[in-house]
């Protein structure tokens, strides 16, 4: 057997409510209060399919109910129905203009009555499905569409030493950097699918550079340093907030903070805060890793040269706020690389 919707009355009148009881009990689950601040703590305890609110209310009228429970997520989507002796029509746009999806005026037709609450429970059902449909066919594309960047990213880092586990290390290091450092939901999980993108431009580059063994030539790492711009070029354009982050990353992820880095020598926060999280997590997977012209490097020699210098690279490359979060995360990189490692 169904489950009952729930209706909630709020009228000041005990002898209106008890009526309106009566009416829908057969159909519905009903709870009933004359309290207008009880209607909204019933509306945030309870699961309320839709409500019948009288207008002319002690302490806190009807249009103020409604307006409160249409500023908060868990009611702001319940319907509402005034059911109310003003009659007049600024007193119904009033009403509906707050948010109600129907006004129906005093003394109560029971046929009335009905009808309107099971037209709109049907509504709120089909519209809760329409919005169910649309987030899973969302959820569904951004899937797809997450897959296919990854894809497309896996084949420009076939071109050089790196690898898909690389891509996926990145993609984790960056997340806990900006969970580390405060970051919302929304930036993680974005910089977490951007990130991966970073490297894109390299397709551009001639095999003969990436994967040349030994020290690049001046001529040779000047076409290398091309490949930040011109994977921000084949990233550039869209709408899509994810790309929009890639392609400041792609960009500028080898500035650094004290302006010794390219393709631009910006400074300080003049580059993109999404990029300067890139910097250190792409700087750490890079001495940990093997490449043509060095030997891959342990987590604490890794760590000591971020942390410490060693020359090349030293600590004032990096944004100091993002260093400090990189230091209380060190364990949690080699957790990562150890997870994600090159087979």
């Amino acid at each position: 057997m169904n489950e009952k919707h729930v209706i909630l009355v709020v009228d000041d009148n005990p002898t209106n409510l008890k009526l309106l009881e009566i009416i829908l009990r057969k159909e519905y689950k009903v709870f009933t209060t004359t309290d207008s601040v009880k209607a909204i703590e019933i509306c945030n305890s309870e699961r309320i399919d839709l409500i019948l609110l009288d207008i002319m209310m002690p302490e806190i009228d009807g249009y103020d109910v409604c307006k409160s429970l249409k500023e908060y997520e868990k009611t702001k989507n319940i319907p509402i129905i005034f059911v109310t002796a003003k009659n007049e029509i600024e007193d119904e746009k009033k009403g509906l203009n707050l948010g109600a999806v129907d006004y129906i005026a005093k003394p109560i037709s029971s046929a009335i009555i009905l009808a309107r609450v099971r037209n709109h429970i049907k509504l709120h059902l089909y519209q809760e499905h329409l919005e169910d449909l649309v987030s899973q066919r969302t959820k569904q594309l951004r899937v797809g569409y997450i897959d296919t960047v990854y894809r497309l990213t896996l084949a420009s880092e076939y071109k050089d030493e790196e690898t898909g586990a690389h891509i996926k290390r990145i993609s984790y290091y960056t997340r806990e950097l900006s969970q580390q450092m405060g970051m919302d939901g929304d930036f993680c999980d974005s910089i977490f699918y951007a990130s991966p993108m970073h490297d894109i431009g390299k397709i551009a580059i001639l095999d003969s550079i990436l994967l040349k063994n030994g020290p690049l030539g001046d001529a040779e790492w000047k076409t290398m340093k091309t490949h930040a711009e011109i994977g921000a070029k084949i990233l550039e354009g869209s709408e899509s907030p994810l790309l929009q982050m890639a392609v400041d990353i792609a960009k500028c992820h080898h500035e650094r903070w004290d302006g010794s880095g390219y393709p631009r020598g910006l400074r300080g926060e003049e580059s993109p805060i999404t990029s300067r999280i890139m910097n250190i997590a792409d700087q750490y997977d890079a001495l940990r890793s093997k490449r043509p012209y060095k030997p891959s490097f342990d987590h604490e020699k890794a760590v000591s040269i971020i942390t410490k210098g060693d020359g090349r690279t030293m600590p004032y490359h990096f944004d100091p706020e993002i260093l400090s979060a990189f230091k209380k995360s060190v364990n949690i990189f080699a957790d990562i690389f150890e997870a994600q490692k090159d087979f």
